[in-house]
């Protein structure tokens, strides 16, 4: 499956997540941090917003319900490391049910729902 026009915003990305999304075909433009984000937003649509982490200046949540605001049909995928889910400041699986079109995955899991989406689409 293709996500489209992706903001994947984090300070640290891991390479294997780049490729990833490259390798769907989408377009990926690469944003520092949460605030940068929604300044990019404001400027110019994306389809989906892949959030590794968003640093010290706006919060996870805050920098969704901002995008959230700007552009309703965007995507949000919070790739998370669940084995530090504790040490997170937000419960990000409580943003899946309060923010339309939000998913909290693994990369692991973003590649199996890319996947899976890339057989619907091909049927």
């Amino acid at each position: 499956m293709r996500l489209g026009k992706i903001m994947l915003v984090g300070s640290k990305i891991p390479p294997p997540l780049i490729d990833l999304l490259l390798d769907s075909g989408s377009w990926v433009t690469r944003i520092p941090s949460g605030k940068s984000a929604v300044s990019h937003a404001q400027r110019e649509m994306f389809d989906a917003a892949v959030i590794v982490s968003t640093g010290e200046e706006m919060d996870t949540a805050e920098t969704i319900f901002n995008l959230s605001d700007i552009n309703s049909a965007m995507q949000f995928i919070l790739v998370s490391d669940r084995t530090r889910a504790s040490e997170s400041d937000i419960p990000k699986d409580s943003l899946e049910r309060v923010v339309p079109n939000t998913k909290v995955m693994t990369v692991q899991e973003l590649r199996s729902y890319l996947h899976s989406k890339q057989k619907e689409v091909s049927r």
